[in-house]
């Protein structure tokens, strides 16, 4: 119940944001017109500033992180609001409903997280779970769930007939017996979850034990789907072709491809539009640091594999560009000294990579999906990682799924990343993706790498 709650909050708190405007400017705001403008002016300003302020974060999930995010976060709309409410010529009484508004809204989100909390600690009871293999794989998903107590699971022991397995147990978590003993061993350890993380295929006895053994009610995963589900990426080392052809292989309704589409032509606009004053800037304090171009272009691998020149402004002195470099690969310090002064904090907030919007606008790029990589890395990376090539089958971006959960991934797992986002994308989570990157830019905490 909990996590249901948890996966539906930004939808709970736009309702409370709504019935909390409604609630203080029925009976002032003549007109239903401005009513609505009002309504939707709290809802999208203050979801927004949420997601900016990462309140949606599973590592924000302390109560009292909460309610410090949400204060600033309301404090921050509250302000910009009241300043619009100024200068509109609204009387005092504006400002009276106005901290009415906020005030319920702020008391109705704490509300539910606290009620969430309170299902979570008194109502959702911890399940066991049983792990079917205690080699390699199957010690690796019972440290991923140790490591999420938010998922309130507790891993039991394992099953083993591999007497290698027997004779090295090294883990904290014990063997509890044979497959054959699954029945006796899911009855006395009140087990509701069974994960098999046996490598090779099990043979006909071993399948035959656990179909005898495992009772009706209990929950069976495999461990590559049970890793996905609770790390949100794919195990890399697991996949194989039927993966790809029954999970991956599907065509998205032409529906998503044209809105995706329209929906990075109007941002890449928007964007450019909005941040014209950067630019110009940008292109001045380029010229004055170093008389030389200032876009810096370089091949990129495109949608299923074919090259494009992606554009930057360029940031480093004209002596020191390196036309094998990948700022998207290599860290760039901050004290680099290949570096120009004035470009210092075009990297830290990203300005350099605006001039991606017209990749965009050409339909090269997309604002969301999977790092775009220089050519050297994708060879290199397809003859050593299988299915490398996959991550080419949609669009790649501006920013993606990968750059929110980890800044510098080892190949493998950004691949897991990348795939992960390719198999689950849809409108509202690439929406979601965007705010939450665009926050960590306005910070200066991104990273497009």
């Amino acid at each position: 119940m909990a996590e249901l709650i948890k996966k539906i909050y930004p939808f709970l708190d736009g309702l409370i944001i709504v019935f909390m405007s409604m609630f203080a400017f029925t009976n002032f705001i003549e007109g239903t017109k401005p009513l609505i403008f009002i309504i939707l002016w709290f809802l999208v300003l203050t979801i927004t500033m949420l997601y900016i302020k990462q309140f949606y974060e599973a590592k924000n999930d302390k109560l009292s992180k909460q309610i410090c995010t949400l204060f600033e976060s309301i404090a921050v709309v509250f302000a910009i609001t009241a300043i619009l409410v100024m200068f509109s010529g609204i009387n005092y009484i504006a400002y009276i409903l106005l901290t009415i508004a906020f005030a319920g809204m702020f008391l109705g989100i704490i509300l539910v997280r606290v009620i969430t909390l309170l299902i979570s600690r008194f109502l959702t009871r911890t399940k066991n779970v049983l792990i079917v293999g205690a080699g390699q794989d199957g010690k690796l998903i019972a440290e991923e769930i140790q490591q999420h107590p938010e998922l309130h699971l507790n891993v039991v022991g394992f099953l083993d007939d591999n007497m290698n397995n027997l004779e090295d147990e090294d883990s904290s978590i014990p063997i509890l017996g044979l497959t054959c003993d699954s029945e006796a061993v899911i009855k006395d350890n009140n087990v509701k979850v069974v994960i098999i993380a046996v490598k090779s295929r099990m043979d006909s006895n071993i399948l035959t034990d656990l179909v005898r053994g495992i009772p009706l009610g209990v929950k069976v995963w495999r461990m590559y789907r049970f890793y996905e589900k609770i790390t949100h990426k794919f195990l890399v080392s697991k996949m194989s072709v039927n993966w790809l052809f029954y999970d991956c292989v599907r065509k998205k309704a032409l529906f998503y491809a044209y809105v995706k589409r329209l929906c990075d032509i109007v941002a890449s606009i928007l964007i450019l539009i909005l941040t014209l004053p950067l630019t110009i800037i940008s292109i001045i304090g380029i010229e004055l640091s170093d008389l030389g171009p200032v876009f810096f272009t370089q091949t990129r691998i495109g949608k299923f594999g074919k090259p494009f020149k992606m554009i930057k402004f360029r940031i480093m002195y004209q002596d020191e560009v390196e036309d094998d470099f990948d700022d998207d690969v290599t860290e760039v310090r901050s004290d680099d000294k290949r570096m120009m002064p004035f470009c210092r904090i075009l990297r830290k907030f990203h300005i350099d990579e605006i001039p991606q919007m017209i990749n965009v606008l050409k339909g090269e790029m997309s604002i969301i999906g999977p790092r775009p990589v220089r050519e050297e890395v994708f060879e290199e990376n397809k003859a050593s990682l299988p299915f490398w090539e996959c991550r080419n089958w949609v669009r790649p971006g501006w920013c993606g799924w990968q750059q929110l959960i980890v800044n510098d991934p080892p190949a493998e797992e950004r691949l897991g990343l990348d795939l992960y986002y390719i198999k689950h994308r849809h409108l509202w989570w690439e929406f979601a993706i965007f705010i939450k990157f665009l926050g960590k830019v306005i910070i200066g905490k991104a990273r497009n790498k």
